[in-house]
Formats: C-alpha cells, sequence, structure tokens
C-alpha cells in the first residue's frame, strides 16, 4: 500500500474525491448548458415580442384601413339583401360585393341594374336598403320616401362621362356638337331615321351637315339615370341658350325622342349599336370603353357649341371636366338599415373603405378628387341624412 509520503491515497479516500470532482464537472456542464439555454432562450422571447408587436402593429393599421380590408376577420358578419338601380354604377357595386363576400361567407348580396328610376321607387317602397343611381334622386323620389318615413344616407361614387357612341365602322361621324344631338335626339328628330334629316334643323342655324345614310338609335329608356343626365346636360343646355343658340328664336323641345329602340341593360344598348352600322346612342363610360377595346363601338368626340372643342371622353378628359358630358354617380342607404338590418352596414363600411374605393377605377370610372371621397366618406361615417349636394 502507498504510503501518504508517495504523494498518493489511499484507494477510498481516492474514489471520494474522483467521484466529487465528476458531480462537479457535471454541475460546471450543466451550468454552461443553462447559460446556453437561457441565451437562445431569451433571443427567441425577444423575436416573439418582436412578431407580437408587428402583429400588433398590422392590427392597427388594418383598424386604420377601414372595415373590409383583407387583414380583418368578418366570419361573424351574416345577413342578405338585395341592391338596385342605376345599370351605370352595377359594375362598381357588383364587384364590392363579390368580394365582400369572399372576406364575409355569412353575407349574400344581390344586385340588380334595372334603372336609377326603378331602384328609386323600391328603395323608397322600403323593399331594398340600398339605391344606386347615375344622377340624385329627384324630388319627387325623395318626396315619396319621406311620406313613407325612410330616411336616406346620400353618397356620391364616382365621377362618369356619358359616351356618345357608334358602330365602329362608321367613319362619316366624328364630332357632335350639342347642337347636332338635339337635331338627331330630340323630340323634334321623331320619325327621322337617316342623319341627313337632321340637317333641316342644323341648317337653321348654321350646323353641321349629314351624310344621306341610315340612322338607327340606341339607348338607355326612361327609367335609367343616364336616360335623365342625357336629357339634363345636353337637350336642356340647348334649350336654355347655353349652346350659342337663340332660344328666344324659336321654341325648343326639352324632351328625347321616343322613337328608338331603349333598354335598362347597357349591354343590349351596346349590341344594337355593334350590329348597326351607321347606329347612334349613349351610355356611361366604363360600358363604352369596353365596347371600344373590344372593337364593339366607336366613341365620339363632343363639343357644347357648333365648331367649338371637340372632346373625346376619356378618365382624364372626364375628371378635368373637359369632357361635356360628364356626371357623378351615387349610392343612397336606408338609415334605419343601416343600424338595424344585418349586413347592410359592414357591407356599406367595405364600399367606402380604401380597399372598396378600388372597385371604380377597376371598372372603368372616375374616383371622385380627394376632397369629395372624403365628403363622403364622413357623410357615411356621421350617418347623415337627406339631401347632401346641391
Amino acid at each position: 500500500m502507498a504510503s501518504e509520503a508517495d504523494g498518493n491515497l489511499d484507494p477510498t479516500t481516492g474514489d471520494r474525491f474522483q467521484c466529487m470532482a465528476k458531480l462537479l464537472a457535471l454541475v460546471a456542464v450543466f451550468a454552461a448548458v443553462s447559460l446556453v439555454v437561457n441565451a437562445v432562450g431569451g433571443e427567441d422571447v425577444a423575436a416573439d415580442s418582436s412578431s407580437s408587436a408587428s402583429d400588433s402593429s398590422a392590427d392597427a393599421d388594418s383598424a386604420d384601413a377601414g372595415v373590409g380590408t383583407p387583414d380583418q376577420s368578418l366570419d361573424t358578419v351574416e345577413g342578405q339583401f338585395l341592391v338596385s338601380g342605376s345599370s351605370t354604377v352595377f359594375p362598381i357595386v357588383q364587384r364590392q360585393a363579390e368580394q365582400f363576400e369572399s372576406l364575409a361567407p355569412g353575407i349574400a348580396i344581390a344586385v340588380e341594374g334595372p334603372g336609377s328610376g326603378d331602384g328609386a321607387k323600391k328603395f323608397c317602397a322600403g323593399e331594398v336598403p340600398i339605391a344606386n343611381a347615375s344622377r340624385s334622386f329627384k324630388d319627387e323620389e325623395i318626396a315619396i320616401c319621406e311620406e313613407a318615413g325612410i330616411e336616406f344616407i346620400e353618397i356620391r361614387r364616382a365621377i362618369d362621362g356619358i359616351s356618345v357612341i357608334t358602330s365602329p365602322e362608321n367613319d362619316a361621324i366624328a364630332c357632335l356638337s350639342f347642337n347636332d344631338l338635339y337635331a338627331l335626339l330630340s323630340e323634334e328628330a321623331t320619325q327621322t331615321d337617316t342623319w341627313s334629316a337632321a340637317n333641316e334643323l342644323t341648317g337653321t342655324w348654321g350646323g353641321q351637315e349629314f351624310a344621306d345614310i341610315p340612322l338607327d338609335v340606341f339607348g338607355p329608356g326612361e327609367e335609367s339615370g343616364t336616360f335623365d343626365s342625357f336629357a339634363e346636360i345636353v337637350i336642356e343646355s340647348v334649350v336654355k341658350g347655353k349652346t350659342g343658340l337663340d332660344p328666344e328664336s324659336r321654341e325648343f323641345s326639352e324632351g328625347i325622342r321616343p322613337d328608338y329602340t331603349s333598354s335598362p341593360d347597357d349591354n343590349v344598348v351596346m349590341e344594337g349599336i355593334e350590329a348597326s352600322q351607321y347606329s347612334l346612342g349613349w351610355v356611361g363610360y366604363a360600358y363604352a370603353q369596353e365596347s371600344e377595346a373590344a372593337g364593339r363601338a366607336k366613341l365620339l368626340a363632343v363639343s357644347v357649341e357648333d365648331g367649338g372643342n371637340c372632346v373625346i371622353p376619356t378618365a382624364e378628359s372626364i375628371a378635368s371636366a373637359d369632357f361635356p358630358i360628364a356626371r357623378f354617380l351615387y349610392t343612397y342607404i336606408n338609415a334605419d338599415a343601416a343600424q338595424n338590418q344585418p349586413g347592410v352596414a359592414d357591407f356599406v363600411d367595405y364600399m367606402m373603405s380604401d380597399v372598396g374605393l378600388e372597385s371604380v377605377s377597376a371598372v372603368g370610372y372616375i374616383d371622385l378628387p380627394a376632397e369629395g371621397q372624403a365628403k363622403a366618406q364622413s357623410i357615411w361615417a356621421d350617418r347623415l341624412t337627406g339631401r347632401q349636394y346641391e
């Protein structure tokens, strides 16, 4: 057995020290591992915090963006209803309804376009919670709503240019003045079926002389806001002496000729325009632009006075009001339905959100200027009722 003088320990004592040494070594390893785990865990927590903060920021951004943004869940929204009215406004709201339904699977929205007048009738009868119009509600329509106890919220949606159109094969016509359109489309043109028949009128004021070619007229019917707006902007301008003619020199008619092919469906109008080489008609800009791009129609330039500046409808010329047959588009919401009918307010929230408003230009119409859009959004946010625009 070795002695302590040799520097060796006896087996029992040595074994104990060896065990203690191993234990201390294990403790050190565990401590090191713990430090590493804590360090790595700290990084994960920091990452989670950052992710949470980012998610919170995204949620805040989503809230700021308005109801109906893709980040906002609308799974709990339910309801079903019909939107009626203008065939001109139809493409905007139809697209918005489809997008909203994809975000809110519990919603079912049907959109129809029988015309502004028919939509107003259904709205003021309480049959639909939302009605679209390509002109503001008439005083008599508002009176019917008031008599029925229906309060409405009036919102401007977009800008449109009523486009005068013909067949793409018609190279005889390039520009028409308001006076020309009066001679071709007013009640004074009733029972005429050639372009040259208008020469009797245009000749009295030194206007354009037309070729002796057939005239087939297609356009929206009296139930359409586009019919009303065209008569108000074009025909009434002639009657009131705004086109260079003297209304005191002769009697002018205020109406549109009744003997033309009319339809509340703009697609039907476009079919007639395409089928007749020397056709003439008018529709909203979105339909006209789409048909021209497809080779189905030709957009004609328009001037207010004879010999005036001829302007083709484009997004730019309509927005700047250089194109003379521009008008606003509207949506009317039943105030009680917005408060009490499931899904109505949620859908209008989406329509008026930045995401929803992208549909305006997407279908071919022109966005309101920033101040106009801010006013429309404020009217809806504050639920202001009654006529809001002069």
